[in-house]
């Protein structure tokens, strides 16, 4: 999940490769790093915490034509400088950063008695095994590479070379040319508007890159021929820099997303008719994902059951992968990630496409490793999401899969889908409301059907960015259990959009209350019942409602997080991109 960047040209590289960080933080903030050739050794300047702290350390008088950098998500090895990237090797030949895990660094540690390891990661045993090979530095790696297991992604510079050594195995990497300089990234967000065109390094890949070239070879060291990408399917937004943290901008674009989407969909008809028809064939749809977009999923299972009558289901990709799995040749297998490198998610539709399975890719991005995979592929158009919690890809995600699913059944949802995006706002969090239930600090989330999948999806934006010990449950799965735990401390947040289900979502409060639970009501019906708190919605199509919903979910644990002094763009233990199991 940590983010890398490198770079080498002409000119000093140590403010593009600090840029390209700063682009890259959402994958990971634990610590930051950087290392640069000096003189013939090799020279390095580590921080815990987030880059701006690494910035500080940074001489001002550091000048280097060579250099590579690390964001770190912490896996292996507590958050301490120690630990943090750049690594070097135990002779100090050679410096490594890297995403991904090396399963088999406890046994290949254990064969190297004669280095003293000065961090508890798997990076540095990467880096020593580098060191330990023979032949040129290109061969060094390409040897390492065939010995560790895992995933990996790295830039590895020499002292010994003023060149950045590149490979890849399972997690992200990408190289981009200008004329003097070339730069390698775990994320085309890094590049954005400075450079000519790029290349997408496969599996077992390898690049070699100087300041005026790059160069690749397969895992054999025969050199080979990489297709140049421009960045024409790459689209940059930023459409409100002044907001004070990205994940309110965020939400605020919403409505502009759910506009751009419509007419992805409508209006430039992005699928032909002609792969709705080939879909149309399949019998089954199986969704498969993790997090925020696992929920879409779920939805997205729902809408295509209910419009097009086809036989859906959901699972979670890291629980699918490790299951006993009867790949179907009438079912299409939905893959949904926001960045197209969720590790579980790639690893499942590996195996579904192995197996002689379809696959079908719901992605935010449009070169990554899922797309790679994809037998056909719903783009969605968030735009660039910084903040680490999901909020404007999931809407995209949920109203991509909503026109997918009434495309499939041949229904024309044009003219409602077109009157809510022009009409859609997102209405403010009223801070009144706020400061009552600010007190709680036992909060459930609940519904039935479609607004059960928007209780998972709020419970979980407050956990993440709030901390807050909150759940998603079923309404009809109160007696269950779980109302042993409901009190008069106890605020039951219920979402509520479903009139055929109204009656039922009554008789559920009224068991609340009778426990001394306390009521926060999200709906556009008239419900007949007392409660503490209500938030209306506006009245939509009653399959837009989880896109009306969450609007309020997702400010609702972003007012939480801030009265708690908490940064919501970058919360604890949470990483945008999860490329690593």
């Amino acid at each position: 999940m940590c983010g890398i960047c490198a770079s080498i040209g002409s000119g000093n590289q140590v403010q593009n490769v600090l840029r390209g960080l700063k682009d890259l933080e959402y994958r990971g903030y634990d610590s930051s790093g950087i290392a640069y050739l000096d003189k013939g050794e090799i020279s390095l300047c580590r921080s815990v915490g987030q880059i701006c702290n690494l910035e500080k350390k940074i001489d001002e008088k550091v000048c280097a034509k060579v250099l590579i950098g690390h964001t770190r998500w912490a896996t292996h090895g507590r958050v301490c400088e120690e630990n943090s990237h750049p690594h070097l090797s135990f002779k100090k030949t050679l410096a490594m950063v890297h995403n991904g895990i090396i399963e088999n660094f406890e046994t290949l540690k254990s064969e190297m008695k004669d280095v003293e390891f000065r961090s508890q990661t798997d990076t540095e045993v990467f880096a020593n095994l580098i060191e330990r090979q023979s032949g040129k530095n290109v061969e060094k790696l390409i040897s390492a590479s065939k010995i560790a297991k895992g995933s990996f992604a790295v830039a590895v510079i020499f002292k010994d070379e003023e060149k950045i050594y590149c490979a890849k195995r399972k997690s992200p990497l990408y190289v981009a040319y200008r004329k003097g300089q070339v730069m390698t990234a775990s994320d085309i967000s890094a590049f954005e508007n400075k450079f000519e065109y790029f290349y997408i390094l496969e599996d077992d890949e390898f690049a070699v890159l100087s300041e005026d070239e790059a160069l690749f070879f397969d895992c054999n060291g025969e050199k080979i021929e990489k297709e140049k990408k421009n960045f024409e399917k790459v689209e940059f937004f930023d459409v409100f820099p002044d907001e004070k943290c990205f994940m309110r901008k965020e939400i605020a674009e919403e409505p502009i997303v759910l506009k751009r989407t419509f007419f992805k969909y409508f209006s430039e008809k992005l699928i032909s008719e002609a792969v709705f028809q080939e879909l149309r064939k399949y019998k089954s749809f199986h969704f498969i994902a993790c997090g925020t977009a696992y929920h879409s999923g779920l939805l997205g299972a729902e809408f295509l059951q209910f419009f097009a009558k086809k036989s859906c289901s959901a699972s979670v990709a890291s629980e699918f992968r490790y299951g006993f799995q009867t790949i179907k040749k009438d079912c299409v297998y939905v893959f949904v990630s926001q960045s197209g490198e969720t590790a579980d998610t790639i690893a499942c539709a590996d195996l579904v496409k192995k197996k002689g399975g379809k696959v079908l890719c719901v992605t935010n991005v449009p070169y990554s490793s899922l797309n790679s995979l994809a037998d056909f592929i719903l783009p969605t158009f968030a735009g660039k999401e910084v903040a680490v919690a999901s909020t404007k890809a999931y809407v995209a995600q949920v109203f991509t899969l909503l026109t997918f699913a009434g495309k499939i059944a041949g229904i024309d949802m044009e003219d409602e889908l077109r009157k809510f995006v022009l009409n859609c706002k997102i209405t403010q969090f009223d801070r009144s409301l706020f400061k009552e239930i600010y007190k709680f600090k036992k909060i459930f989330f609940v519904g039935r059907g479609q607004d059960y999948v928007t209780s998972l999806e709020g419970a979980l934006k407050l956990k993440e960015i709030a901390y807050i010990n909150c759940i998603g449950i079923p309404a009809g799965e109160l007696k269950h259990g779980t109302l042993a735990l409901v009190d008069e401390e106890t605020l039951v947040v219920v979402t509520s959009t479903r009139g055929d289900l109204k009656e039922k979502i009554e008789n559920n409060i009224q068991e609340i209350r009778a426990r001394g639970g306390k009521i926060l009501l999200l709906s556009q019906l008239d419900h007949n019942i007392d409660v503490e708190y209500k938030i209306k919605l506006e009245e939509n199509l009653e399959w837009l409602m989880p896109i009306e919903s969450i609007f309020y979910l997702q400010q609702l644990a972003l007012e939480f997080c801030l009265e708690k002094g908490l940064d919501p763009d970058k919360p604890r233990n949470l990483a945008k991109s999860v490329t690593v199991e």
